[in-house]
């Protein structure tokens, strides 16, 4: 028995080589079709599972065709494996989207395999657990922008101007939000 924990960004859960992977068929029984009550799997490729919704993402798609690609190699007969996804009754309450990966054997479908998205969870239990926080920079293509308000000041004319009072406007116009702020500054330019 052997695990990976592969962190994505939770936000963009696209995977550089998913392309690799895409036209992998796989028999698949979704969730939908146990909570029906029934076990009607169907085959279809990893791309178009992904597309259509049935696997969350491009991350999760991508570990389970490597899984799948893997099994095969080592000698699992494909018509006898299927990859079955977690109803929410039995989905960890972090995990977006959970399949595993099920032989057909003398005793029926075992599970032999989970892939599970868990999101950025184990990382989050572990900074809370140790205080030490464990995060991760990544270099933009293109940074980030944001313009916002920001008061400055010049407290030798405050100080001048409010005396006592400088302190509590300065705290003030700090707790404005963005809109506050600069429904504040048009008010000052026009005097």
């Amino acid at each position: 028995m052997a695990e990976i924990e592969h962190y994505v960004d939770p936000e963009d859960k696209v995977h550089e080589r998913f392309h690799e992977v895409r036209d992998v068929k796989i028999i698949l029984l979704d969730r939908h079709v146990q909570e029906a009550g029934q076990s009607v799997t169907k085959e279809m490729t990893v791309g178009k599972a992904v597309d259509d919704g049935v696997i969350a993402n491009e991350t999760l798609g991508y570990f389970i065709a490597r899984i799948y690609l893997f099994l095969v190699k080592i000698g699992i007969n494909p018509q006898r494996l299927r990859f079955r996804q977690h109803m929410a009754n039995e989905m960890a309450h972090y995990a977006t989207d959970c399949w595993d990966a099920e032989i057909h054997n003398s005793t029926g479908w075992t599970e032999c395999v989970g892939c599970a998205d868990r999101a950025a969870y184990d990382l989050s239990v572990h900074s809370a657990r140790t205080g030490h926080p464990l995060v991760v920079r990544q270099a933009l293509k293109e940074p980030i922008v944001t313009e916002k308000e920001t008061p400055e000041w010049n407290k030798k004319n405050l100080g001048k101007s409010f005396k006592q009072d400088a302190g509590a406007i300065q705290q003030y116009v700090e707790s404005l939000d963005q809109e506050a702020l600069t429904k504040l500054k048009a008010e000052l330019a026009q005097g």
